[in-house]
């Protein structure tokens, strides 16, 4: 079973959690146990070092002769042995050559002791605490010299029970492994949640991420997070803005490559049916012609008909022809105030047989670039005409120019109602227009933009910023970059 970064986090934060309780726990343990032995040992101590003094005066007295010989002793060794809080397990009175003077156990009184435990408490100076075991259990024996004026009388001996001392040690035990296993079990919970928030964008993430090979890329917000996780996410953002525009970018090579295949195409077949269908409209219109001369009233008006079908047939290719040689340009040193005023004068002209106002805003920048005039002009003035058609008889259209960082640019608004947005995209296709049939053939647009972009400028459609209709925006480079049609 994988095992996710939230429960590699829970575990080894919990494990950290646990180790420390655990050396807190036993030190805890270890430094309780030395004070409640330290405790037991003074207790035991004050106990001996009290009852010596009294026990030397009975062991005096009885020397002296002035009281029976272990009557007061004896009683001495039951005021020890009746020490709860110590719970002694024997009391003794040893002779200075280890002989038993007084005993809790009447049984032991006379014995000789030569134990290494009755020798080094005869020898010590002091008060002695040792290690031994009676009846299966450890104890401690502690020992208290009997001695005054440098004379030794013996040694006082109590054997004290360690069994309440490791009752006091287990219940520790047990409120230490209490307190650390809910200790543990808290810090699961809160490393459990703290995992979730820190596992939470990463999994974000990984989805995201996931869905980058699916239809579309995903939107990611910018991330606010001034850590790492934020840092990585800005990172990913920034990935998929590149690859969206990465993305953007190639649709626009593929559909441009494949417009410049339909126009090779379009071209090859244009160049065999441009002859072979002029020739024949030559005859046509030469017929027609005398056709006539020779009619008068309705044939006349049907010739009429005719007529203006083969000019559109010409005009249609005349316009795959222009089409097919747009991409020849011939850039040469073009000043930008005599495109502007040229294409203004020949646009009123125009506009108003089509009886449409034609706005100039000016100034007009000083600037020179390279570009192939005449072209130039074609584009503007196609522009203009189809203006002029959006905004209809008695509307405007305003006919801009400017310089910036890009290179020049000319715009074209009018104040008709603009393209609709779903045909925006397919606008600049060959043969789509949005103007009724009979209208329009669709191919000027296709065409300018491809002089644009023969020129290594653009040709866009835009909101009207002005009149608020159609605005198209044709830019130019200024040192004559170009592409190949």
């Amino acid at each position: 079973m994988r095992l996710g970064i939230t429960g590699k986090f829970v575990l080894l934060a919990t494990g950290l959690v646990i180790a420390t309780t655990g050396i807190w726990g036993s030190w805890i343990w270890q430094r309780e146990k030395a004070l409640l032995e330290e405790r037991l040992a003074q207790k035991g101590r004050i106990l001996l070092s009290s009852m010596a003094i009294p026990v030397i005066q009975a062991l005096l007295y009885e020397e002296m002769g002035v009281i029976e010989e272990g009557g007061l002793l004896d009683s001495f060794i039951a005021d020890i042995m009746g020490q709860d809080d110590l719970a002694p397990v024997y009391a003794m009175v040893l002779g200075p050559e280890g002989r038993v003077l007084a005993h809790n156990r009447y049984a032991e009184y006379g014995k000789l002791y030569r134990d290494p435990i009755s020798q080094a408490a005869l020898a010590a100076g002091g008060f002695v605490r040792q290690v031994t075991v009676c009846q299966g259990e450890p104890i401690w024996d502690l020992s208290y010299p009997l001695a005054i004026h440098g004379k030794s009388w013996g040694v006082l001996r109590v054997g004290i029970s360690l069994a309440p001392l490791r009752s006091d040690l287990r219940t520790l035990e047990r409120q230490i492994l209490a307190f650390g296993s809910a200790f543990a079990l808290g810090a699961l919970v809160v490393f459990w949640l703290i995992g979730r928030g820190l596992a939470r964008p990463l999994l974000e993430l990984r989805a995201h991420a996931e869905r980058v090979g699916g239809e579309g890329l995903p939107e990611v917000a910018t991330s606010t997070r001034g850590d790492e996780i934020g840092d990585l996410e800005r990172a990913f953002a920034d990935m998929v803005h590149r690859l969206r525009a990465s993305e953007a970018e190639r649709e626009r090579a593929t559909r441009k490559l494949l417009e410049n295949e339909r126009l090779v195409a379009v071209g090859q077949i244009v160049a065999g049916v441009a002859h072979e269908v002029n020739n024949p409209l030559a005859a046509i219109e030469g017929a027609l012609f005398q056709v006539e001369r020779r009619c008068s009233g309705d044939g006349s008006r049907y010739a009429g008909v005719i007529r203006e079908g083969l000019e559109r047939i010409r005009r249609v290719v005349g316009q795959l022809v222009d089409l097919t040689r747009s991409g020849d340009i011939s850039p040469e040193p073009t000043f930008l105030p005599e495109v502007y005023r040229s294409a203004s004068l020949f646009a009123k002209m125009a506009l108003k047989r089509k009886g449409v106002r034609l706005d100039t805003a000016g100034p007009v920048p000083e600037v020179e670039f390279f570009a192939d005039r005449t072209k130039v002009h074609q584009v503007l003035l196609n522009l203009l005409v189809n203006a002029a058609d959006a905004a209809g008889n008695g509307g405007t259209v305003c006919l801009e120019a400017g310089a910036g960082d890009r290179g020049v640019w000319f715009a074209v608004e009018d104040d008709g109602p603009g393209v609709p947005s779903e045909d925006a995209d397919r606008i600049f296709d060959p043969f789509f227009t949005t103007k009724p049939p009979g209208k329009g053939s669709g191919m000027g647009l296709a065409i300018s933009r491809r002089i644009a972009e023969g020129h290594g400028g653009t040709l866009t459609l835009e909101r009207g910023r002005r009149l608020g209709g159609a605005r198209f925006v044709l830019t130019l480079p200024r040192h004559g970059g170009r592409e190949e049609g």
